[in-house]
This record gives C-alpha cells, structure tokens and sequence, in this order.
C-alpha cells in the first residue's frame, strides 16, 4: 500500500475528492427531492474546492482537474460556484 501512496495514482485524489463530494449531492436529491437545495449547496462546495484544490496544487498534482492554465480554471470553478450561489439564492423559498 505504501508503494501505491507513492505512485503517479495519487495526483488524482483531489479529483476524487470533488467527485465524492458531487455524487453524494446528487444523491441527497435522490433520496429527499424536497431538500434539493442542500444538494445545490454541496454542488458548490464541490466547485469551490475544486478551485482551490487547482490554485494550490501544481499541474502534475492538479490531475484531470487541470483544463486550462491555473488562472483560467480556477476563475471558472470560483465562477460557477458564485453563479451557483446567487441562483439558489434567488429562487423563492416556499
């Protein structure tokens, strides 16, 4: 186990992460559609990590989170996350 910790397979546990994070929003609306709002909330959690995992990590160790240059990818999950917000935010409540 020590040797795989020590692999090129590692550089994908940030994406990992995200992912987890992102599937288990969607299946909080799956399992309560009535609280569809958490799972939009955890949706942009997922996006702002994803932004800051890009901004501290280098590219190698970025992994498929890398798109773009550093700069461009983390502007559009920080983006997305804050147009994520102001759209939940906006909706009515009732």
């Amino acid at each position: 186990m020590v040797r795989w910790l020590h692999s090129r397979d590692t550089r994908e546990v940030p994406f990992l992460v995200v992912l987890v994070i992102e599937l288990v929003s969607l299946a909080s609306v799956a399992a309560a559609p009535q609280h569809w709002l958490r799972a939009v909330g955890g949706m942009t959690v997922g996006l702002a990590i994803a932004g800051l995992f890009r901004l501290l990590l280098s590219n190698d160790q970025a992994g498929m989170l890398r798109v773009r240059g550093r700069a461009f990818d983390v502007a559009c999950y920080w983006s997305f996350a804050i147009v994520t917000v102001i759209f939940a935010i906006s909706l009515p409540q009732g």
